[in-house]
């Protein structure tokens, strides 16, 4: 029972529209029954029921019986107007170019209103828009932009061979960040003399003997800033320039020539071995969640070569 009256309301829905286009069938094929045998007024007459539904097969007819007889345009003037106002409510509204194109002759020929050549202009320029071939527009879906990674600070105690005593600290943002760092040996002792080689004095005092007691030590600092590379969300790699200073000591040993049991030991500055200038670090760091190791090295002057070595944490 159900379905039976599913089909009964299909069948209600459906048939007015049925029945409609049987009508709309049957006005346009007695209006063509009637040009074929040139009874334009009979033709008129059936088109006539088309121009009620905004027929455009209707008001295409319509628009050829009124170019071809001029006789019947007397009669027929109310509507044309009619004929009119379908093409322009079609244009308007749904931006029919076929309506827009017999709306152009209409208001070029002045057929159901007057003519009018600005108006012809306007529509002629929106048909020429629409159909002016699309430019195919690739949809690049916009990428959401993310928040502005805060800056992640990092602080680690920084070793050297020659250098154990050092503090590196930095910030490091989505990709690239920054870094400074100071080493010493926290050594600063003073010399008195230079020498060269392993025995070689510049330069020395009068009425003494030297000699050299093979016990030698180093005064070493450093302060390097420079550039940190987020290469993976593990590994970072930093390359840095500054200023770095190295001094070789040689102990001595001095005996008064006028008295021999008067001995002193002093320190001379190597300076072969000895550099001052341009520091270049390079390093790299691998994360283990805040904490991060690193090993690198350094040069000086690119004559004296050291090794890097660190920890710290990131907050």
């Amino acid at each position: 029972m159900k379905r039976l009256w599913i089909l009964f309301i299909m069948f209600v829905s459906v048939l007015p529209e049925y029945l409609m286009a049987q009508q709309q069938t049957e006005y346009n094929r007695k209006g063509d029954e009637a040009m074929r045998l040139q009874d334009y007024r009979k033709a008129t007459m059936w088109y006539e029921e088309g121009v009620i539904q905004c027929d455009p097969y209707s008001i295409d007819k319509l628009t050829t019986i009124w170019k071809n007889n001029k006789k019947m345009r007397s009669s027929m003037r109310g509507l044309m107007s009619r004929c009119f106002d379908c093409l322009r409510d079609k244009a308007t509204i749904e931006s029919d170019t076929t309506a827009i194109s017999q709306l152009i002759h209409y208001y070029t020929e002045g057929i159901g209103t007057q003519a009018n050549e600005e108006r012809a202009r306007s529509w002629s320029n929106r048909l020429e828009e629409l159909r002016r071939p699309m430019e195919l527009i690739s949809y690049i879906p916009q990428k959401e932009k993310k928040p502005r990674e805060p800056m992640k600070f990092f602080v680690g105690y920084a070793f050297s061979i020659e250098a154990p005593y050092g503090l590196t600290v930095g910030g490091v943002r989505e990709r690239f960040g920054w870094y400074a760092r100071f080493k010493t040996n926290m050594s600063f002792d003073n010399y008195t003399y230079e020498c060269r080689g392993t025995d070689e004095f510049v330069s020395y005092p009068d009425n003494t003997s030297l000699r050299f007691t093979n016990e030698k030590k180093v005064n070493s600092l450093a302060a390097s800033a420079g550039l940190v590379v987020k290469c993976t969300p593990w590994l970072y790699t930093s390359v840095g320039l500054g200023y770095g200073k190295r001094e070789l000591l040689c102990e001595y040993q001095t005996t008064s020539w006028d008295d021999v049991s008067i001995q002193k030991n002093d320190w001379a500055k190597n300076t072969d071995y000895s550099h001052e200038g341009v520091v270049v670090d390079l390093d790299f760091m691998v994360k283990f969640g805040s904490v991060f190791v690193s090993a690198g090295c350094n040069t000086l002057n690119f004559k004296y070569v050291d090794l890097n070595a660190g920890v710290g944490v990131f907050f």
